[in-house]
């Protein structure tokens, strides 16, 4: 961790102050816009030069599909609850343009 991360705490402690605004963001988004959400999460997994990145998943049910939302939050580029605001905002808006009713029996998971 370089000393510009070590302001901002623990890679861990980071994501657990992430999580929490976070998950109220993402139900509030699907309370108002019919959703459902299954989980959210956060891995770490190594980067490509070998630090540490660490990404949080939301899986919401909307529209009739299984939608998965991926994006990194670590290392971070704001503080954890601006980062969470972000995430929610992003997820909503790609709810909103890339996922259509679902027409069929197609119950594959839509990537966002």
């Amino acid at each position: 961790m370089t000393d510009d991360h070590a302001a901002w705490g623990g890679l861990e402690e980071y994501a657990d102050v992430f999580l929490q605004p976070a998950l109220r963001a993402v139900q509030d988004l699907c309370e108002r816009r019919g959703g459902k959400l299954e989980s959210l999460t956060c891995d770490a997994v190594p980067g490509a030069t070998g630090d540490v990145v660490v990404a949080a998943t939301a899986v919401v049910l909307f529209r009739g599909r299984r939608c998965v939302f991926r994006r990194g939050i670590w290392p971070p580029s704001h503080p954890a609850a601006t980062r969470a605001a972000i995430f929610a905002s992003v997820l909503e808006e790609r709810l909103l343009t890339q996922v259509h009713l679902l027409l069929g029996d197609d119950t594959s998971p839509v990537a966002l």
